[in-house]
């Protein structure tokens, strides 16, 4: 079923026991975050605050909501989907539609009529986004700050809706906002995003925006969604709910936006005048660095009645967020196949933040197919800032199937393509530079007999060279317990774990290595060279010891990963994916790869140097105190804490 309001989803919640409130008073600034923080990471419930307190020490007059969307059942129920893909087929359908099949059984378009019927949104006179106007400052909402590093406050479920001036097309977008001032919004949209296109195209600059807060939850979806671009996110709503969406014109701007959101910022941005924006806990767990945004300038504050302001909290996965994506990317699934026909499933690990690591299934009928897929998906919408993208026969959600893959399926001399110079999330932290990073495809999928691989070729090629244990013919050179106890005596390891019998994990401290807590801002010539000089090192001595070629893999990361904790390999997978780059930490040699993921040094020297390495999302001592008063389950192992 769909949810017409926002509140109905929170009363469906609390009815089905996974709402909790909170009566007492709680402080918008980092204690509503840590809260939302530890229930998420817990598999715990969404949250109400009934009294969030603002900065001042005023109680809001709208409660706060968080972790609405914090499990895979939750989200799935909030999309009213019956399942992870019925979205996605219905859109499939909607696009190519059976028309032998409906010109025989014309009852079965009946489906495909509702949804056509549901999609454009419907106009009414006054919304009950207008029911309140509020005084004319946004410092009075119950916007939460929710890490100590944070610029501010940050409205982390904002629906951001533009239009274009020619073609009046409207656009919704989630560009995360900024509290500057009564009267002043900062909004974080990348120079990649929609409606940066439609601030570009307005020709005397002064572009009309609203922020609309809440509202029915396939709003929230269709912000996020990988949309053709042909389809509008207010159609799209309608779709997914399977009934018009309503929208009311803005009362100062000329827009039009839904008309049951919870709360509605209005005013106008200049696309030439910014403000310094951030620091902000990211999806990636790290803080993204400052940068030059444009600004709201608020005109009007609306709201429901019943208003509930929902938000969320983004930082060291596993997060909300995490389930928002995978909802949308399973949902979105059938689609994907239809767009790219080789592609059988997609997965994005939660553990990665999304844009660091796909793992692709594709079709193989003839040679290289899956990478050929590979390649077609970084062309494709938010793809495009994925960093490592890994084929594979097995099912892509499994991580120790895919662990098997990756030691049984790869030889480091002819399953690796990196391309230098592609595209990155402006968010990703380990990037050599902003907006550009390079990428690295895996083919971890078997050989077929097309393949010149194979020694069985088609007639008329030449055979190409391979290792019969990159064939399945034999079992491939393995690590020995003598091995690694050797290795385990190098002075600069740690400690180390076999992940598989040719993948070795070793950890490791250095001298200058940045404050988890603070980052590093500035150069630090000396640690940055010293610390590349022990990486070297220390692959060098392992490999020394290695005169089997056993260590296919190696990889070196901090010493702050317990290696034999309860949930080590998610926290190594996040940490092997935020901490490299592929351009300056990945090196193969001799049919054996080298993988550092070490936090960077700051460094302006060489060809792939360091930039600003910033702090991971931590919740400060005295906030974790202070939550203490409320029963809350503990938290997990493995956290950077």
């Amino acid at each position: 079923m769909a949810w017409r309001t926002l509140s109905k989803w929170v009363s469906h919640l609390e009815k089905e026991g996974e709402l909790i409130r909170i009566s007492e008073p709680v402080d918008v600034e980092l204690e509503a975050g840590a809260i939302a923080d530890k229930l998420v990471k817990t598999n715990g419930p969404a949250v109400l605050f009934e009294k969030p307190r603002l900065p001042n020490g005023e109680i809001s007059e709208i409660p706060l909501a968080m972790n609405l969307f914090g499990s895979h059942d939750r989200t799935l129920r909030a999309l009213g989907a019956k399942h992870e893909k019925e979205i996605g087929e219905r859109l499939v359908a909607l696009m190519k539609p059976d028309i032998g099949g409906i010109v025989k059984k014309p009852w079965t378009g009946l489906p495909l009529l509702r949804d056509a019927i549901s999609m454009p949104p419907k106009k009414v006179r006054k919304g009950s986004c207008q029911r309140v106007r509020m005084e004319t400052d946004v410092t009075k909402l119950p916007i939460p700050k929710t890490w100590p590093m944070d610029g501010g406050r940050f409205i982390t479920l904002p629906l951001v809706v533009t239009k274009d001036p020619h073609s009046q097309e409207h656009n919704l977008g989630m560009y995360r906002g900024q509290v500057f001032g009564p009267k002043e919004v900062g909004l974080h949209w990348q120079i990649h995003k929609h409606a940066a296109d439609h601030a570009d195209a307005w020709p005397d600059g002064k572009m009309p925006v609203a922020i609309c807060i809440g509202g029915p939850p396939e709003l929230i979806f269709s912000a996020i969604a990988p949309l053709p671009d042909n389809l509008e996110e207010y159609m799209f709503a309608g779709f997914m709910g399977k009934k018009r969406l309503r929208i009311t014109k803005a009362l100062t701007q000329d827009l039009l936006v839904p008309a049951d959101a919870d709360v509605v910022i209005e005013g106008w941005v200049d696309a030439k005048e910014t403000r310094t924006e951030g620091p902000f806990g990211d999806h990636f767990g790290f803080y993204s660095l400052t940068g030059q945004y444009p600004v709201l300038n608020v005109t009007a504050v609306t709201r429901r009645k019943d208003a509930i302001l929902p938000a969320t909290i983004v930082g060291q996965p596993p997060m909300e967020d995490g389930y928002l994506g995978e909802a949308i990317g399973k949902q979105f699934r059938p689609i994907l196949s239809f767009q790219h026909r080789d592609v059988l499933d997609v997965h994005l690990p939660l553990e990665t933040g999304f844009h660091n690591l796909a793992i692709v299934k594709s079709k193989q009928r003839y040679p290289r197919q899956a990478r050929k897929t590979c390649l077609g998906l970084l062309g494709a919408g938010q793809m495009m800032f994925l960093k490592i993208m890994i084929a594979t026969d097995e099912d892509p959600s499994d991580l120790d199937a895919l662990l098997d893959a990756l030691n049984d399926r790869v030889d480091p001399n002819s399953d690796l393509t990196i391309i230098p110079g592609m595209v990155s999330d402006a968010l990703e932290p380990a990037s050599t530079f902003e907006n550009v990073q390079s990428k690295l495809i895996i083919d971890t999928t078997k050989i077929i007999p097309s393949d010149p691989r194979s020694g069985t070729p088609l007639e008329g090629s030449f055979v190409e060279e391979c290792p019969a244990w990159r064939r399945g013919e034999e079992e491939p050179p393995k690590i020995s317990e003598h091995l690694l106890e050797e290795i385990s005596k190098i002075p600069e390891v740690e400690d180390c774990r076999m992940l598989r019998n040719s993948m070795l994990v070793v950890t490791v401290d250095f001298e200058g290595r940045p404050n988890p807590r603070t980052g590093s801002h500035w150069p630090d010539e000396e640690n940055a060279a010293a610390k590349v000089k022990k990486i070297n090192q220390l692959r060098k001595s392992i490999w020394q010891l290695d005169s089997q070629t056993a260590i296919r893999w190696l990889f070196i990361t901090d010493n702050d990963l317990d290696l034999h904790g309860d949930g080590a390999k998610r926290r190594l997978l996040w940490q092997l994916t935020s901490r490299f780059a592929v351009e300056r930490d990945f090196i193969v040699e001799d049919g054996r790869i080298c993988w550092d993921a070490t936090t960077p040094i700051p460094s302006l020297e060489g060809e792939t140097p360091v930039r600003r390495w910033p702090a991971i999302t931590m919740h400060d001592p005295e906030t974790l105190e202070a939550i203490e008063r409320f029963d809350l389950p503990p938290w997990p192992n493995n956290l950077v804490m």
